[in-house]
């Protein structure tokens, strides 16, 4: 719900009062939205590589499952990105700033390649053990490297350069954001082996301990001098990186510990982590349209002028249907689950028809 605020406001709000203090908060609190996504399904691959690491290791049936899943992340985040729903047209008519557009790096863009490296590192890996110290590193060699990255970027083709750095206008390039993926699946897979121990709480609170310290030691280490190349905190600083991945670390273990005292009032917020690819996709092409629906969404119906009040208003309209969605959708998936997978791939089938008639 705290993506589908951030993007309403920023969407709706009257330019004026983004000016102010209040609003530069608002932005720093959504620095970390994207980075969670990318943490919480980095811990999802984690969990699943300490279970299944055998089947993962080659091609099975559930490799194939986890690709395919893969797949149909990276085509809706591309459908977002189309400027036209026409195969024809895109390939004929887009301009190159469009073609820039299309190929550039957004959240579900970022997820999915992020887990194909991931999914990488598994295959390659000659064992297990290897896989937690290769997050590790991976993490660490992505936080200290993106300046060098995003400069060197700069000079390579457009096509290539959206999907590294943030220069040609991408939201979520690889770097720095898989690092937040390594390291959600490192910590995914010390939480697995701490559970499998019995050791759950235990690992919670170190999680705290450490996270809190690398915190600390990270709004120091924004003070001190650096070299030119690293001197872009807010972007491609490795303090600022490190800093929201100890952040994230923190929120997973609270959030986790909340879970285990609360899990009967946590339904709701329960039901839309699992919803979360449909509440992403929905609220995008409600709130900003899409090449489906350019002209039929909230800021055209809105502008992007209003006040607070009525953008708070419109939050809570669109968080709710959002909500009613996902519970819909939930309950049509446990309860007739042919259904659900039919009308998946009616879905699926009609936008390709349209793409390629169009």
């Amino acid at each position: 719900m705290l993506m589908v605020e951030g993007h309403t406001f920023r969407a709706l709000l009257d330019p004026s009062l983004k000016a102010g203090a209040v609003y530069q908060f608002h932005e720093l609190i959504h620095n970390l939205p994207g980075p969670a996504f990318l943490f919480a399904s980095g811990a999802a691959f984690g969990f699943s590589a300490f279970a299944h690491w055998d089947e993962y290791q080659r091609w099975s049936k559930k490799c194939r499952q986890r690709l395919l899943r893969l797949l149909v992340v990276l085509v809706l985040g591309y459908l977002l990105h189309l400027t036209y729903f026409s195969l024809g047209r895109t390939l004929f008519e887009s301009t190159a700033s469009q073609l820039s557009f299309l190929l550039s790096m957004n959240i579900l863009q970022c997820i999915a390649y992020s887990a194909l490296l991931l999914q990488f590192l598994v295959m390659i890996l000659p064992g297990q053990k290897w896989f937690l110290p290769a997050c590790l590193a991976a993490t660490a060699a992505v936080g200290l490297a993106t300046p060098v990255v995003w400069a060197a970027a700069q000079r390579l083709p457009w096509w290539l350069g959206t999907q590294a750095g943030g220069n040609w206008g991408s939201y979520f390039p690889l770097f720095p954001n898989a690092g937040f993926a390594f390291a959600g699946a490192a910590w995914g897979y010390l939480y697995v082996s701490a559970r499998e121990k019995a050791e759950e709480s235990r690992f919670l609170r170190r999680t705290g301990q450490v996270c809190a310290a690398l915190v600390l030691g990270n709004v120091a280490a924004a003070f001190l001098p650096v070299p030119p190349l690293y001197s872009d905190f807010w972007h491609t600083g490795p303090p600022f990186f490190f800093l929201r991945a100890a952040l994230l670390g923190l929120m997973m273990a609270g959030f986790r510990l909340a879970e285990l005292r609360f899990r009967a009032r946590a339904g709701t917020l329960a039901l839309l982590g699992r919803e979360s690819l449909l509440v992403y996709v929905g609220h995008l092409m409600i709130l900003h349209g899409s090449a489906l629906n350019p002209d039929t969404n909230l800021v055209k119906l809105f502008g992007t002028a209003r006040p607070a009040m009525d953008v708070a208003l419109i939050l809570l309209l669109l968080a709710g249907t959002m909500t009613a969605l996902s519970f819909i959708w939930s309950r049509l998936k446990e309860q007739d689950a042919w259904r659900a997978r039919g009308m998946r791939w009616s879905l699926a089938g009609y936008l390709v028809y349209r793409f390629v008639s169009g």
